[in-house]
């Protein structure tokens, strides 16, 4: 293809439609404002399901099971930052969320003080999240609402409501509600069969080998295709030269500026402080190697096939061709992007980096 005007094989048309056929590619969600009333209906209202009044007046005590009239209540609005969202790709639902969250307590109908969740971030997921009960002010009544909300276990009580909307985040509620929405009104029969189904489908799932639970956005089976990769470089220097920078640790270590074991023959080595590992099956010095080689976050015990043919049209002019066969579409944890990254990290974080550090050719 000329310059400017691309390669009409590599353009990807949006359909006319808009259809994203069998969710192939990304679709991310807002569910910041779905979060909101999530919480809301559950601290003001303590029902799940119904926000109650507009005019902010308390519904329920959702601190105390039996509903104690002098108790502590939230009362809306609860305040929300930070962000909320769904990403869906070829069936993976994948969260992703760093909220603060604020909701003001009253006792006996004064507000006396305000309930704060500092970090509820997806990277903590599961742990007990960090919850704050801070009176306005040294008041007898804030006072007694903090010695009434630790008798009751308020904190405990507001991680569970936290590890739910977790729970619903991971299967996909959020979309799921926007979508039965949009297509029943406000058929709430159908809606709620539809989550039950959606939430069957997302259950985590024990993987008897390791005894772990697998995440719920995991759950989707992973990819089982697999890919060639094909790779030609210039070196200016010897090929002996090339095979000593991609197999002595020593030089290893100087162009990758991490751990890495190995030798200069056949045998097992890893690169990357272990993120990459393999062995080496197949040595002749200057025109050939042959690798079993993959990256640590791969399925469990599959390799890729590397081959590397080395040529010297004339001396001090190498030439590289690199095929690797076996490279999985997909790594364990669901990420279909393993073709790019692979490719990537041979050109730009091995040959690139050869070339620069021992003067093979930096400027190819």
């Amino acid at each position: 293809a000329k310059l400017g005007e691309g390669d009409q094989r590599w353009i990807v048309e949006e359909r006319k439609d808009g259809a994203n056929v069998h969710g192939w590619h990304w679709v991310e969600k807002d569910c910041k404002e779905w979060t909101r009333v999530f919480f809301e209906s559950e601290f003001v209202c303590g029902c799940g399901d119904d926000l109650g009044d507009d005019d902010g007046e308390k519904q329920s005590s959702f601190l105390d099971d039996d509903d104690d009239a002098n108790g502590v209540r939230f009362v809306k609005p609860l305040r929300i930052t930070g962000e909320a969202y769904l990403n869906q790709r070829k069936g993976k639902i994948i969260p992703g969320y760093e909220l603060e969250l604020s909701i003001d307590y009253e006792l006996e109908g004064e507000r006396v003080g305000t309930m704060v969740l500092p970090y509820v971030s997806d990277e903590n997921r599961g742990e007990d999240t960090e919850v704050k009960f801070s009176p306005k002010d040294e008041s007898e009544k804030a006072k007694k609402a903090k010695r009434w909300i630790e008798e009751k276990s308020g904190k405990e009580k507001v991680r569970e409501v936290v590890k739910k909307w977790e729970e619903e985040m991971a299967r996909g509620t959020p979309a799921l509600a926007a979508k039965t929405s949009g297509e029943n009104g406000s058929d709430s029969a159908n809606s709620d069969r539809a989550t039950e189904e959606a939430a069957a489908k997302q259950k985590p799932k024990q993987t008897t080998a390791k005894g772990k639970t697998e995440h719920e956005y995991k759950s989707a089976p992973l990819s089982t295709k697999y890919h060639t990769i094909k790779i030609k470089e210039k070196f200016l220097c010897r090929a002996t030269d090339v095979c000593e920078a991609l197999l002595d640790p020593r030089r290893v270590m100087h162009f990758t500026r991490t751990k890495c074991t190995g030798q200069k023959g056949v045998g097992k080595f890893e690169m990357f402080d272990g993120s990459v590992r393999g062995e080496t099956i197949t040595f002749i010095d200057g025109e050939r190697i042959v690798q079993k080689w993959r990256f640590n976050s791969w399925v469990p015990d599959h390799y890729s096939t590397v081959t590397m043919v080395l040529k010297e049209p004339e001396p001090g002019n190498c030439i590289l061709e690199l095929t690797q066969t076996d490279v999985p579409e997909a790594d364990a944890h669901g990420n279909e992007n393993v073709v790019e990254v692979t490719e990537n990290g041979w050109k730009n974080l091995i040959f690139a980096r050869i070339r620069n550090a021992f003067g093979y050719g930096a400027n190819l």
